[in-house]
């Protein structure tokens, strides 16, 4: 199979599209297809055996909405030009989000008579509605779901990473032919070498250690977190909450850390993806969260590579995401901004935290065994096969 495949974050880099669209590529170049990947301009050129197109845009030096929505414009554009250069395609594969861009994608298939598939981690407008971010009866509201429901009606394919989203794509399109192919683990984590220096560096040994891995942003609600650190200070628990990423919320999160004297939470900014697997390895819980319980379709991906390493994890979430948890029996899910529930929750992890542990194996076999991206990337090739097999029937019949 040739396989185009059109996204709208820089590729590569350690965001969620490029981690995921990156084991796509090398697991489908691994047997045997040929995969080209069109992308925003990046510098780097770390990228294995596909062919990887880069196209000019708007730099997102600020993330706002003005700013987002002509990257995504720019791109749209730029990308249906080089995608002359991409060579002939099978399958046309176009990622959501960035909302907008699928309309382009479109344009590429059609250009290339290539078949369409419209791969959904999350739902715009629906998860700008939940995080309160916009109105549903806005303009920029309207656009969304237009483009939304367009890509829904001319994608041979839609892949969705949670049931949760199977369910809702459906009551937009009902006749939308649909595959859950999840998020999940990306196996090459764990091959990271644990770098001892990391644990010294943040003294881990020294505290029982919580830690936060993620954007710093609207949809994480990391107050909750706040709130937690507070009580622990307020109790004189031997604790301290880590927290690496950057993000809107970050300048909100250190004032409220420094106004309440939190010398319990360190801010310890990004660190590189390999990095991560010698925090979580050390650290004793993983705090994962979102900011309410209007995205119980959503799965943070740090959940997937906290339960493979084995680090126990305090979830603030209810749907798709506490289903996991709960399934790996590495944690415990509370309800979003329930205060009450999360420091109870918290205390039960902290206080019995060698019960959990010894489920550890446990949860690494349920993760690689359920929620492998690269399982994940079998499964689609499978399903493009499936795909263009029907074609080449339908074509033979007529």
């Amino acid at each position: 199979m040739r396989i185009l495949i059109h996204m709208g974050d820089s590729y590569p880099n350690e965001g969620p599209a490029a981690k995921r669209m990156s084991v796509f590529a090398n697991t489908l170049t691994s047997h045997g297809h040929s995969v080209a990947v069109l992308a925003p301009m990046n510098d780097s050129k770390e990228y294995g055996a596909e062919k990887v197109y880069h196209c000019p845009t708007v730099k997102l030096k600020k993330k706002t909405l003005l700013r987002r929505l002509l990257n995504q414009i720019f791109f749209s554009l730029t990308s249906v030009i080089i995608s002359f250069a991409s060579g002939p395609a099978d399958v046309v594969i176009t990622t959501s989000p960035p909302a907008l861009i699928g309309v382009s994608g479109w344009v590429i298939a059609k250009i290339k008579r290539a078949k369409l598939v419209y791969d959904v981690r999350d739902i715009w407008p629906d998860v700008a509605w939940g995080m309160g971010k916009l109105e549903q009866d806005s303009f920029v509201s309207k656009v969304f779901e237009w483009v939304r429901d367009f890509m829904l009606k001319h994608a041979d394919l839609v892949t969705a990473v949670s049931p949760g989203k199977i369910e809702r794509l459906k009551t937009y399109v009902p006749q939308a032919k649909i595959s859950f192919i999840t998020n999940g683990l990306d196996e090459r984590f764990l091959d990271n070498a644990f770098v001892e220096a990391i644990t010294e560096e943040y003294n881990f040994k020294a505290n029982f250690s919580c830690v936060y891995i993620g954007n710093l942003g609207w949809a994480q609600g990391l107050m909750q977190l706040m709130d937690v650190a507070q009580r622990a200070k307020d109790e004189k628990l031997s604790v301290k909450f880590y927290l690496f990423g950057s993000g809107v919320e970050e300048d909100l999160l250190k004032s409220f850390a420094q106004e309440h004297k939190l010398d319990n939470v360190v801010f310890a900014g990004r660190l590189p993806n390999s990095t991560m697997y010698t925090v979580l390895k050390s650290a004793d819980m993983s705090f994962v969260s979102l900011v309410n319980d209007n995205l119980k379709d959503s799965v943070p991906t740090k959940l997937f590579e906290a339960l493979g390493v084995g680090c126990p994890v305090l979830l603030a979430s209810v749907g798709d995401s506490a289903d996991i948890l709960n399934e790996s029996r590495l944690g415990i899910a509370v309800r979003p901004n329930d205060r009450e529930g999360l420091w109870n929750a918290f205390k039960e992890l902290y206080e019995h935290h060698d019960d959990f542990i010894k489920n550890r194996e446990y949860a690494k076999n349920v993760v690689l065994t359920k929620y492998s991206r690269q399982k994940a990337a079998e499964q689609l090739e499978a399903e493009l096969s499936e795909l263009l097999q029907a074609e080449l029937k339908y074509d033979f019949c007529n």
